[in-house]
């Protein structure tokens, strides 16, 4: 510190330097998702209404890890951003037509 700097003036957040807050991040991140609202959380008979399965394929899907559930004693409960997530990645838009190519080109 120079003589005209005062305590905390040369102070400067650098991520690498503090893994802590980095991690402060993350879990603020994870708390935000279970944040409490009714309709909040959906079970395995809700969801697979939802998908128009059967509630075992949605069983299935959350032991394979592929769709993230809170295990409450038997039974899942299903976050609803998740089931957003899942939905959103595995979406396949429709393809465009692309127009026929003119023979005179």
């Amino acid at each position: 510190m120079t003589r005209d700097e005062k305590p905390g003036e040369s102070w400067h957040f650098t991520p690498s330097e503090t893994p802590y807050l980095t991690e402060i991040t993350k879990e603020r991140k994870i708390r935000k998702k279970f944040e409490l609202k009714e309709g909040n959380f959906l079970s395995t008979e809700e969801v697979a209404k939802v998908l128009s399965v059967k509630e075992e394929v949605v069983r299935d899907l959350i032991r394979r890890r592929e769709l993230p559930a809170l295990k409450i004693g038997k039974a899942y409960r299903i976050i609803e951003t998740d089931l957003q997530v899942f939905l959103n990645e595995r979406y396949t838009p429709h393809m465009k037509k692309e127009a026929p190519e003119d023979p005179s080109d």
